[in-house]
Order: C-alpha cells, then structure tokens, then sequence
C-alpha cells in the first residue's frame, strides 16, 4: 500500500505541474493577445470589455441613486445629502466618460474607420494601445478621488466646496479632455489622410 500511495503522490504531483505549466501558457497568451497588443481589432475589444465593466459600476451607482430617490433615507446614504450628490457626479462621470466615449471613439472607431479608409491598421498603433491603457488609469482615479469622504467632490458649482486640490485637479481634467479632443482629431486626421508616417 505504501507503493500505491507514493506512486499515486508522484501522479499527482505530476498532474499539478501540467495544471501550473497551462496557467502559466494561458497567462503568456493573455499577456501577448490583449496586454501588449498593437492590433486595432484586439484594442477595440479591449475598449469595449473596458466600457462593460465601468457600465456595470455605473449601473450599480444609479441604483444606489434610484433606490435612495424611492426610499429617502435608505441604508446607502442615510440621508446625508451631500454624499447622495457626490454619488451622482461620480455616476454621470463615468456613464459618459468612462462608457460611452470608450465605446463611440475607442471600440467602433478602432473597429470601423480603418476598415473605411482600407488602410490595414491605424496610423501609430502604439499610441492607440497606450491611449487604451489610459483609461482604466483614469477610471481608478476617479474611484479614488470621487469618493473621498472631506471633499465631497462633486462639480455642480452650488453645491461643491473650494478646496485647492479639488481646484487643481479639476484644472487638470480640463487640460485632459484638451488633449483628448486633439488626440482624436489627429487619429481622424491620419486615417482620412491615410498618412501612416
């Protein structure tokens, strides 16, 4: 029985290494396929998973908020009215930055006008990957800064507090959403031009 046992110990042991070796493959091919990609195909798909998720954390937000507006008082808030309009700024920022611009300039874009122009790819397909990796950079920020407890970061002016800080980073998005208009009128200028310099 000691033969069965140790025999069974080595097939086993053998078993769990095959087990670690695949994860091991299946990591190397998620790293290469979706991670470090510079295919626009892979990039738009990596966009819309992006905007999947951020959709179902802004879906969770507005239930929070319809729950506290049929229940005033609910166990989200407590009646803290406040943290109720902090929830909606972070809710109506990543409904529309996080989900629907993902969606309309990364995913369809990626996807559509490279096959309209007939060029086989965008024009600087690095560029297009780190812009990809941008986001869920920004997603998290935005989870971090948009539910701190002090500030009660929101941006509808009447109701928001001044705080240095706040003003700067709120500076700052600005600047951001400046450089991404320009980004996205240069990624239309080079696919119409078909300029892959």
């Amino acid at each position: 029985s000691l033969k069965v046992s140790v025999n069974n110990y080595f097939y086993y042991l053998d078993r769990i290494k095959k087990l670690f070796t695949y994860l091991n493959d299946l990591r190397k091919h998620i790293l290469k396929k979706y991670v470090y990609t510079i295919n626009h195909k892979r990039i738009a798909i990596n966009y819309l998973y992006f905007s999947m998720v951020t959709g179902l954390s802004g879906a969770a937000l507005a239930t929070m908020i319809r729950l506290e507006l049929a229940h005033p008082g609910s166990p989200f808030f407590k009646g803290d009215s406040l943290r109720y309009l902090q929830v909606v700024t972070a809710h109506g920022l990543i409904m529309v930055f996080f989900v629907v611009v993902p969606i309309l300039f990364g995913g369809f874009a990626n996807f559509l006008i490279p096959y309209h122009v007939g060029s086989k790819d965008v024009a600087y397909p690095r560029l297009n990957s780190i812009g990809f990796w941008i986001q869920p950079c920004g997603y998290i920020l935005l989870a971090k800064i948009g539910f701190l407890r002090p500030q009660f970061w929101r941006y509808y002016d009447k109701t928001s507090f001044s705080f240095p800080f706040l003003e700067k980073m709120k500076y700052n998005q600005y600047k951001e959403y400046k450089n991404d208009y320009l980004f996205y009128l240069d990624f239309l200028k080079k696919e119409i031009t078909d300029d892959h310099s």
